[in-house]
């Protein structure tokens, strides 16, 4: 399958959000198709940026003429607490991991999954997600899903085993890069050092963390959210080995780039994301048909082929060529993956967590 012509280097949820912002993007419609089947949507979706583009939506615009209204947070906090403070969507993308915080805060309504066509088409994986549906009815859709793992050089790495414990290798000293992102640094600590429960630490373990990432801190090159920052070192050989997306890695493979993107012994870090319906949506019809068009194969086929994330649609995967799927590192069955992932959730202690971590990347 060729790939479409929309094609950002380095597109990722946070440095696409960091280009809208330059230029002032904040809120768009788009029209992909020329022919309006009726007058334009009303409805506002409240999402990431780069997942606004009109081909995560295609089927939506096929029967409505236009996209609909769009609005932009930079991550879940952000547009859970506009959304408390009053900001009026009808549909929102958050993560699994803050859902809890979503509903529990009274801003969203549970979805009626049979008015969704693409429904019976998820992989059983995301039908089934723990926690999400009462009596038939979901807090929210799965639309996207990605990893996260260690990009390592495999021209500069040797290793014998596929570990976390890479990120502590005393031979690889300067030439390792962190996340910032309070979740990519403290798990792949967590997991490291033999959790029980990464996301769940006990006070000792807490002490423990706090030890081995201080430990690991005279080896890290840099601690970054910059996707663009820690492909271009990984490029340059200035690191050799860094926390990262199944993005970060596909578009390392597109460049030339030797590298390759781990299978920890201690398991690898899922994240999913999808749609929810928020309480007071004015255009529940309208957003029903953009949740559906969220999930149709064709938005999975852009998701793969562009992103490099997965989607929660099993349709989408049959209609990817294998060679992409192959350079993507996704399977055509993404399930056995799936099922042997730890699934990203909210972390205990959270704000305590951050406090310390802010501690270790100052060197305190």
């Amino acid at each position: 399958m060729t790939r479409t012509s929309h094609h950002w280097p380095t597109l990722t949820r946070r440095s696409f959000v960091r280009s809208l912002a330059s230029v002032g993007v904040a809120a768009a419609g788009f029209s992909l198709l020329a022919r309006p089947a009726r007058a334009a949507p009303e409805m506002t979706y409240f999402t990431w940026g780069g997942y606004e583009v009109p081909e995560m939506h295609t089927a939506f615009i096929e029967k409505y003429g236009a996209s609909p209204n769009i609005a932009l947070f930079g991550d879940d906090e952000e547009g859970l607490q506009k959304a408390r403070g009053g900001f009026n969507a009808d549909v929102s993308h958050p993560c699994y991991s803050g859902i809890d915080r979503w509903r529990d805060s009274g801003v969203i309504q549970q979805i009626d999954s049979s008015r969704l066509s693409n429904w019976p088409d998820l992989l059983p994986t995301f039908r089934n997600i723990k926690g999400l549906a009462v009596d038939g009815k979901q807090w929210l859709v799965p639309i996207d899903w990605g990893n996260t793992s260690i990009i390592y050089r495999s021209d500069l790495v040797d290793i014998e085993e596929e570990s976390w414990s890479l990120l502590w290798d005393e031979r690889y000293e300067g030439k390792i890069a962190m996340s910032s992102a309070t979740e990519d640094m403290a798990i792949p600590g967590a997991l490291y050092m033999g959790a029980a429960d990464p996301y769940n630490l006990t006070d000792e373990e807490l002490v423990k963390l706090r030890e081995v990432l201080t430990e690991q801190r005279r080896l890290v090159k840099f601690y970054s959210n910059d996707d663009t920052t820690l492909q271009q070192a990984l490029a340059s050989g200035e690191i050799v080995a860094a926390v990262g997306w199944n993005s970060s890695y596909t578009q390392l493979r597109r460049q030339g780039v030797p590298v390759k993107y781990m299978s920890p012994k201690e398991g690898i870090i899922t994240w999913i994301c999808g749609a929810v319906l928020m309480k007071d949506a004015p255009h529940v019809d309208e957003a029903y048909d953009f949740i559906d068009a969220l999930i149709d194969p064709r938005t999975g086929v852009y998701m793969i082929e562009e992103f490099g994330f997965g989607h929660s649609n099993g349709k989408a995967y049959e209609m990817v060529s294998p060679d992409v799927l192959a350079e993507v590192g996704i399977p055509k069955d993404p399930e056995p993956m799936l099922a042997s992932a730890l699934l990203s959730i909210d972390m205990k202690n959270k704000e305590a967590i951050e406090r310390m971590l802010e501690e270790v990347r100052a060197g305190f």
